[in-house]
């Protein structure tokens, strides 16, 4: 609606500031609101529409008002300036309306805005004359490009003759029932556009039906063709194709056998397949009861290297330094030189002083070997072969480790570097225990993977014949 009391005040200024001879043309199908009737019911009336103009536009409207009053000698004020630019408007505004009588609304549109009567003046038209009916006709056939050829004029005939036989039959409905039945040019426009569409949609469908029937007709003489060329190579083709018969028969035979053998061998591969699998369960078992057997010793033993290499080389330059060691220290040394020392023995001592703390000599014969060089000392306890302790030297040391001389808190007290000797001489010892119960498993486990290697050896030959006895299937 804005934009409609802006079209339509743009045209009232245009005849009435600017003096314009404007002609403004309403169809009855622009109609989209009612109170767009009103307005014009207005216009037609007064040459006003109330609350149309704003203030900005009155300036334009007093200067032509303010001008006529003065041509016409009228006092000067709002409302004789305002007449003057409405007599303005009059003069200027030529307003065309076109309305279709067919309907209620038309009716009620007269009854409810009188000026569409009182204040114009009524053009019916109603019917056509023949000439223009077919000059219309032929003038929507050629903008169509209908390609009708010399049907052209029969269809313009037709169409006339329709639209005049609903005329008549118009009047003799209006004669015989009292009761009007309009047949506008419209309705002649829309029989042929009616006629437009249905032509054009028929002649897409009976065009694509046409070239559908003609591509069918194609495909099946395309098909006579390639059959009568077949039955052809057929005939010359019958003696190789009983031969070829021949020969897959025979084929068949053979995959028939290779068959049977090789599902005879593929049984006897899921029954290997099944030992194989649990043998090779039963070495994985046997195998990670080792390991974790294993894994008992290993943090001892590695905390057992990480203390030795803690050891400070300085405190066994001291100790060799001792002269009067206590016990414990000969106690340490004496398995020390057992483990490292192998068949080496002491040398007794003469001096009676010596006699009362090392009466064997241990602590001497350890001095003379092993502190002698610290370095080497170290190197040896890391380096140590605890795979192959023996179990005489075991026996042999593991009572003297269980002695009060030997215990952690008197060890601690006679030297901070035999604290870690002894850890390392424990863990040697939990070693050797650990491989006692290891090594047989170790052993079975060995044992019954070389079984299984040679049964999956078996079986790897077994699988490679039923591939090939499959790849040659294949082929055949």
């Amino acid at each position: 609606m804005l934009n409609w009391r802006d079209n339509l005040k743009t045209c009232l200024m245009m005849a009435g500031v600017e003096g314009k001879p404007t002609t403004f043309l309403f169809c009855d199908t622009q109609i989209i609101n009612e109170q767009m009737v009103e307005d014009i019911n207005n216009v037609l009336n007064s040459g006003d529409v109330p609350a149309l103009y704003k203030n900005e536009d009155y300036e334009g409207i007093f200067n032509v008002g303010k001008s006529e009053c003065l041509r016409k000698n009228i006092p000067l004020n709002k409302m004789n300036m305002f007449g003057c630019y409405l007599n303005r408007v009059k003069q200027n505004i030529h307003i065309l309306l076109a309305f279709s009588p067919l309907g209620e609304i038309f009716r009620t549109r007269l009854r409810k805005f009188p000026s569409l009567v009182n204040c114009c003046t009524i053009d019916w038209f109603t019917e056509w004359p023949e000439e223009a009916l077919m000059n219309v006709a032929k003038g929507v056939i050629a903008d169509s490009d209908l390609n009708l050829g010399d049907d052209e004029n029969l269809c313009v005939d037709m169409f006339k003759i329709m639209h005049q036989s609903v005329e008549k039959k118009s009047k003799k409905y209006l004669d015989e029932l009292r009761r009007r039945n309009y047949v506008t040019p419209t309705s002649y426009l829309e029989l042929l556009k009616s006629y437009k569409s249905v032509l054009v949609e028929r002649k897409k469908y009976f065009g694509d039906a046409k070239r559908r029937l003609e591509r069918g007709l194609e495909v099946l003489y395309e098909a006579a063709i390639e059959v009568a060329n077949l039955r052809e190579m057929l005939e010359k083709k019958g003696p190789e194709l009983k031969k070829t018969q021949i020969e897959v028969e025979k084929t068949k035979q053979i995959i028939e056998r290779e068959s049977v053998e090789a599902n005879e061998i593929k049984v006897v591969v899921s029954a290997e397949e099944i030992e194989a699998s649990k043998q090779e369960a039963e070495v994985s078992k046997i195998k990670g009861d080792a390991d974790a057997d294993l894994a008992v010793a290993l943090p001892a033993l590695e905390n057992a290297v990480k203390k030795v290499n803690q050891i400070d080389v300085g405190d066994f330059y001291v100790l060799k330094g001792v002269n009067t060691p206590t016990m414990t220290v000969v106690s340490c040394f004496q398995v020390v030189c057992f483990m490292l020392l192998k068949g080496q023995k002491p040398k007794k001592p003469n001096d009676p002083k010596k006699i009362q703390y090392d009466p064997e000599g241990w602590f001497d014969l350890a001095k003379l070997n092993l502190l002698s060089d610290p370095k080497k000392f170290l190197s040896d306890m890391i380096n140590y072969d605890k795979d192959n302790i023996p179990d005489a030297l075991i026996s042999r040391i593991k009572p003297m480790m269980d002695s009060e001389d030997l215990s952690e808190k008197k060890v601690a007290s006679a030297s901070g570097a035999l604290v870690a000797v002894r850890i390392w001489i424990l863990a040697m010892i939990t070693y050797h225990e650990v491989l006692k119960i290891v090594n047989p498993k170790r052993a079975i486990a060995a044992e019954m993977g070389a079984k299984l290697a040679i049964v999956q050896s078996n079986l790897a030959e077994k699988q490679a014949k039923v591939r090939e006895i499959n790849a040659k299937l294949g082929k055949l």
